[in-house]
Order: structure tokens, then C-alpha cells, then sequence
């Protein structure tokens, strides 16, 4: 049997891609309390809103489904999961490297045949933790039922503890604070993410000093009527930085639109409205949806 983790990853790309597509579920409420507060950086993603969006649909090339539907389903048949209606969200997070990434994922499972072919696996271990099992196989694959629908997998037995101390008891106000600003403020996007502190993900060298001086970075992508909207709040150190990263921004803008010839691609670039409000920089960027699948389909070809 293949892996779960490598089922999850596929799962994941494929919807990514458009290769999959579902109906709105009646609960899709972020299963975020997994997130710790030290969380270096969190990606939400809210599934049936996803799928059920017209960026979505208009994107997902039935030809292409067709093609890879075929196989998917065979997979998917062994873990008696039907991804069309049974995965509600995705969340991912990370510590600070890129083997500390821990994946959450809330729907509906047949807790007991996912467990028989983890068993299934020559090198399955049993971890008790509390009232939990954790599962481990092949050194380094480690999952849990924190319910009956929620899973939690990593790579890292340590990892996948500290997201069960933190859907333990931990409120919502143990999400780091930038995670839970952008939650607030898209209560409707369909996916959400934030970095806890930028400097702490760069490289020990050759850091941009902008970038060492922002402290956070939240952002999401919702569907607002016709638009597309893209919201982007940024942490900077002091009002003067935050200054210094919207000229930076206005910059960047400027020379796309010096590259860029399509109209509707310039139009897009100029969509971008910035705001400073003393230490925080906000962008939005709404967009006709129409305009935005036609540039990305005369892209594609």
C-alpha cells in the first residue's frame, strides 16, 4: 500500500491543479486550534469554498480531469475517502524548517480502515500520548486521529505532539496573532495564510534588509461578488519601515508594468491599491474574475 503522506501530497496537488473538483459542504470551519502559537508560518485552506468558486470552475479543463480522474479514483477507492465530498479543509504550518511541516486535515474518514493499513505497514509503531495514538511508519511518517475527522500527519513525532497540545485546550487566540488577524478580517476567503516572523525563514545570508526589517505577513484570497480579492496585511518594525516597504511595493508595480504589455495584465498590476497605517502595510487587489480567467487562459495557451 502506498503511502498515506504521499496520498495526502497528491490529494493536495491535485486539487492545486483543478484535477479535482466538489460541492460545498454544510461545515467548513477552519480546524486551525492545531496551529501552535510559535507557528512560524500557517496556510489554511477552506476546501468546499475552493472548489465551489467560479476562479475555481472556470480553471478545472475536463479534458485533463478525465484523464487523470480514472486513476485517482482507483487510489482513493483503497482509503474509501471520495475526495469530491469528504475533505473539508486543509491546514498546513511549519516551525521554522522544512521538515517541521505539519499537515491537518478535517472531514469525513473510515477511521478504522485508514488505521488497518497504517498496521498494514512491516514498520508501524504505536506512540501513546495522552488519550492519543500516534501512528509512525518507514522512520519517518507519523499520523493521528485527533478525531474521528481531523488527521494530523508530519514528519516528526515531536511535531505532531506539539499540534495536539495546541488543539488541547488552546483557544483561538493561541493562533499566532497574524493568522487570526487574517481569519478575522476574511471570514470568507477560501484560503488564508500568514508568516509569524519573515526574518526568522530567511537564509543566514544575502537577506534583503526589507525584508529582515518586516516582523509578519498575513494574507487571503476570496470571491467578493464579480471579484477576485486579494488582501495582504504586512508587520513592519516601526511606521518609517512600513514607508520604505510601500515605496519598495510601488516600485516593484511600476517596473511589471513597464514589462508587461498585455492591457488586462497592466490592468490587473494597477489594480493593486496599498495603504499605510502607521506600522502596518494593507494591499488589496480586486479584479473582475472574467478579465482574470481570460488573461490566464491566453496565458496557458
Amino acid at each position: 500500500m502506498k503511502k498515506i503522506i504521499v496520498f495526502l501530497t497528491a490529494f493536495f496537488l491535485a486539487l492545486a491543479l483543478g484535477l479535482i473538483g466538489g460541492s460545498p459542504a454544510k461545515d467548513s470551519s477552519p480546524q486551525l486550534s492545531v496551529v501552535p502559537p510559535d507557528a512560524q508560518w500557517a496556510l489554511y485552506v477552506d476546501m468546499p469554498r475552493l472548489t465551489s468558486s467560479a476562479l475555481f470552475k472556470a480553471l478545472v479543463d475536463e479534458g485533463e480531469t478525465a484523464k487523470i480522474q480514472g486513476k485517482a479514483d482507483e487510489f482513493f477507492g483503497k482509503l474509501r475517502i471520495d475526495p469530491k465530498k469528504d475533505i473539508r479543509g486543509v491546514t498546513v504550518f511549519g516551525l521554522g524548517k522544512e521538515d517541521d511541516a505539519v499537515v491537518a486535515l478535517s472531514g469525513k474518514f473510515d477511521k478504522a480502515h485508514l488505521i488497518a493499513l497504517i498496521k498494514a505497514e512491516t514498520t508501524q509503531k504505536e506512540i501513546a500520548y495522552g488519550k492519543y495514538t500516534i501512528y509512525g511508519w518507514e522512520g519517518d511518517k507519523f499520523g493521528v486521529f485527533a478525531a474521528d475527522d481531523l488527521v494530523i500527519l508530519g514528519e516528526k513525532e515531536q511535531n505532531i505532539k506539539l499540534a495536539l497540545d495546541a488543539m488541547e485546550g488552546k483557544k483561538r487566540d493561541a493562533v499566532p496573532a497574524v493568522l487570526a488577524r487574517v481569519l478575522k478580517e476574511s471570514p470568507n476567503a477560501f484560503a488564508v495564510g500568514a508568516v509569524n516572523n519573515i526574518p526568522s525563514l530567511l537564509g543566514e545570508h544575502d537577506k534583503p534588509v526589507i525584508l529582515t526589517k518586516m516582523k509578519g505577513l498575513g494574507g487571503s484570497l476570496a470571491e467578493s461578488g464579480e471579484n477576485l480579492d486579494l488582501q495582504v496585511s504586512i508587520a513592519a518594525e516601526s511606521a518609517q519601515v512600513a514607508k520604505d516597504v510601500e515605496q519598495a511595493i510601488r516600485g516593484l508595480i511600476a517596473m511589471a508594468n513597464l514589462q508587461l504589455k498585455d492591457a488586462d495584465a497592466q490592468a490587473f498590476a494597477q489594480a493593486v491599491k496599498i495603504i499605510v497605517d502607521g506600522e502596518n502595510v494593507r494591499i488589496n487587489a480586486a479584479y473582475p474574475l472574467n478579465k482574470l480567467i481570460a488573461l490566464l487562459h491566453s496565458k496557458h495557451k
